[in-house]
């Protein structure tokens, strides 16, 4: 396996392929509230080496926390995706028909806003997802308020609609110890909040494979999933569509066998 370290055009990443020079296809992978390139450090090299061996192009994308890019996951412009998608169309080493994604929390959120946005998103795996669209999450300390809220992304200019968050004081310690599992749970109370800012997931053109954690306690993965199949179902999505839940913490099945053999087997059958 190659590692090109991708620092073009604005875009931040690491591009993975197989050395041959052969076109392949492509998977993007997105990282959550960490920032940066998460799948190039998160100790799963050998796993992206095996999808590599597969016979795909791999591309771990930063949206935040990167030379250039914003340094907190607020108003992020969903431009900078498609700029990437495009640029990764044209490596040698991709095949440029189509590509799926693998996001992971708020990439997960930020996937499937862009699976129903982009018709060459032929296949998307949502890994501890959410149903709606949440509040940015700015630097810890933060003092917020209504007026200072701001949504995770954006396009052409506008916010996307968000659900928003009770908090006054952005905190890590809220976060660590399990407060904003609590803080999502509560927000679903606010039911013309949510319905804005629900994720219109049927718009994906392509297969759906959500992976969630029982054990989550940064926000409810598998109520959330729960809640996109239903409104899979509830549409009737035309493509195939999966929810499946590990007994783990937010994104800890991602050191599991099992766990990749799910989605390299949601790949290889939607995917290709």
């Amino acid at each position: 396996m190659v590692k090109r370290p991708v620092t073009e055009n604005g875009i931040v990443g690491d591009l993975f392929h197989d050395g041959s020079g052969q076109p392949r296809k492509a998977i993007v992978f997105m990282g959550g509230s960490e920032g940066g390139k998460t799948f190039s450090s998160f100790g799963i090299q050998g796993r992206l080496s095996h999808l590599v061996g597969m016979g795909y192009t791999l591309l771990s994308l930063a949206y935040f926390k990167g030379a250039g890019l914003p340094t907190v996951l607020e108003d992020i412009p969903l431009e900078y995706f498609e700029k990437a998608f495009e640029w990764l169309a044209k490596q040698p080493e991709v095949i440029p028909d189509g590509l799926a994604l693998v996001g992971g929390s708020k990439g997960a959120e930020v996937s499937l806003i862009l699976g129903g946005m982009n018709p060459k998103i032929r296949a998307v795996a949502a890994l501890s997802p959410t149903s709606v669209a949440w509040q940015g999450i700015p630097k810890s300390g933060t003092k917020m308020s209504p007026g200072t809220a701001k949504s995770s992304w954006t396009y052409q200019g506008k916010e996307l609609p968000y659900v928003p968050y009770s908090l006054t004081t952005w905190s890590l310690g809220t976060v660590l110890f399990g407060g904003m599992l609590k803080e999502h749970i509560q927000q679903f109370q606010n039911s013309a909040k949510v319905e804005e800012a629900t994720i219109p997931v049927e718009k994906v053109q392509g297969a759906i494979l959500l992976v969630s954690a029982k054990k989550d306690k940064m926000w409810p993965s598998t109520m959330m999933s729960e809640q996109i199949m239903k409104r899979l179902k509830e549409k009737e999505f035309a493509y195939p569509y999966n929810h499946v839940a590990f007994d783990t913490g937010h994104n800890g099945y991602v050191m599991k066998n099992e766990f990749w053999r799910v989605m390299e087997g949601f790949l290889m059958e939607n995917y290709g």
